[in-house]
């Protein structure tokens, strides 16, 4: 698709809008100028033939003009138009003035002017017919004035011009204030694009955006929004590689170590020693590496964490991990025990982090419970459903249990072959699906902790 700059849209926009604007409003000015003008000019014609009656004169019978040249000349106010008069008498005819003036077609009103459009030597005239009984007289006449329309187009023609020259510049100076505008406002825009080119690939700080106006600062807002999503992101891929690269070396050199041994052996009891404990150095090397990539996945945002949730019974997904960890805990010696909800359990959630959630917790307590211990794990619904693994284990101190949630913590002093990971996959994947998670541990003469998640 192709990209068009704001101001050539502006432009586009505004030209043709203030065009057909100054065209409306020049033909309404034309409109109006030409009414007003014709008014005034039909006004001043009555006046003059007011005049003409004024000059009317009865001698004997007849009636008489008594218009000198003089007089003639003050009626004939413009050089550019021709002057017409004439007195016709309905016997004698015309008495006095032009003949060549044309008689109203239709009966006249006495003493009401009518005003009309003729047409005199080839020349659009104006002319005001009035018929009026002159006093001393009981005949009738008719007066007629008409006037060439020179001076009448002239005073349009300056009238329009008046009009129209200043809405053009009116349009210039708009357009020129538009463009101005646009490039002001564009000013901000050119100095977040400044920033961003001299930016490295690394560099994820906020943008500066004081002077961006109010309908751009939102997307200063959101740009600096997805830098810091970005940051929290790189940082935690920084975090997941330096982390796998620190817990996956030691047990990689044991495996090393031993494998270096085997080689040099040649007693079968002594193999069988060696392979066992590759045996368990790869279970070990395993898990580790299952729960870094359960940690990456835990670290990715919460939007992406939940984009796969759906409904689903906590009852059957518990059971199901419980029915898969059993043989783990006979091995160990424990005894897992599952009290399920009579009734289903539904909550909304993404399964898979949910299953790294309950196996993980039954794990940590199979890790460090005794031989000949016991875990029970518990699901409870109604109002707050409530997931809780409860063992027989040494417990953990009130001033650590703060502290097991970060990565790679261990408490000193404990046994087991864990790696630290474990309660910091419950604790990501609670966050993520809104959950509280806390800890009850035994006092100094009873042992056990209950670990719950509250949905």
């Amino acid at each position: 698709m192709k990209r068009r700059a704001i101001r050539k849209q502006l432009l586009f926009l505004f030209v043709p809008l203030l065009g057909c604007v100054a065209i409306a409003s020049t033909v309404l000015s034309f409109y109006l100028v030409q009414n007003f003008s014709e008014e005034y000019f039909d006004w001043d014609l009555v006046n003059s033939a007011d005049s003409v009656v004024g000059r009317l004169r009865l001698q004997g019978e007849k009636v008489v003009v008594d218009l000198p040249a003089s007089a003639q000349a003050i009626l004939k106010k413009d050089e550019s138009d021709k002057f017409y008069f004439s007195v016709t008498d309905e016997a004698q005819g015309v008495i006095a003035g032009d003949k060549n003036l044309p008689l109203p077609a239709t009966e006249l009103e006495e003493d009401k002017p009518r005003i009309r459009t003729g047409v005199i030597a080839g020349e659009t005239v104006r002319i005001v017919d009035v018929k009026v009984i002159p006093s001393e007289s009981t005949k009738s006449v008719i007066v007629q004035v008409a006037e060439t329309m020179n001076a009448r187009r002239q005073f349009q023609k300056k009238m329009l011009l008046s009009v129209a020259v200043p809405q053009l510049i009116a349009m210039i100076l708009g357009l020129s204030a538009v463009w101005y505008g646009v490039v002001k406002i564009l000013n901000p825009l050119k100095d977040l694009q400044a920033q961003l080119a001299k930016r490295s690939q690394a560099d994820l700080s906020p943008l500066a955006g004081e002077s961006a106006p109010e309908e751009v600062y939102p997307l200063v807002k959101a740009i600096n929004s997805l830098f810091e999503r970005s940051t929290a992101e790189l940082k935690a891929q920084q975090r997941f590689v330096a982390s796998a690269a620190h817990q996956l070396r030691t047990p990689l050199a044991g495996l090393k170590t031993y494998s270096s041994i085997g080689n040099e052996m040649t007693e079968v009891s002594e193999l069988k020693h060696v392979v066992q404990e590759l045996d368990q150095g790869i279970d070990r090397a395993s898990r580790m590496v299952n729960q870094l990539l359960a940690l990456a996945r835990s670290d990715i945002g919460e939007p992406a964490k939940m984009a796969s949730a759906s409904q689903l019974d906590l009852n059957f997904l518990v059971s199901d991990v419980v029915s898969e960890l059993v043989d783990q805990s006979i091995r160990r010696g424990l005894k897992l025990t599952y009290e399920g909800s009579d009734t289903p359990v539904l909550i909304t959630g993404e399964q898979t982090g949910l299953r790294h959630l309950v196996a993980n917790l039954i794990e940590n307590a199979i890790f460090y419970t005794p031989n000949g211990g016991s875990i029970t794990v518990r699901v409870k619904g109604g109002d707050k459903i409530t997931l809780s693994v409860i063992d027989t284990g040494p417990g953990i101190p009130l001033q650590e249990q703060s502290k097991v949630f970060e990565r790679f913590y261990r408490i000193l002093g404990t046994g087991g072959n864990g790696s630290g990971l474990g309660l910091a996959i419950v604790k990501e994947v609670a966050n993520a699906h809104n959950a509280r998670v806390s800890i009850k541990s035994g006092t100094p003469d009873t042992q056990g902790t209950e670990i719950s998640v509250e949905f």
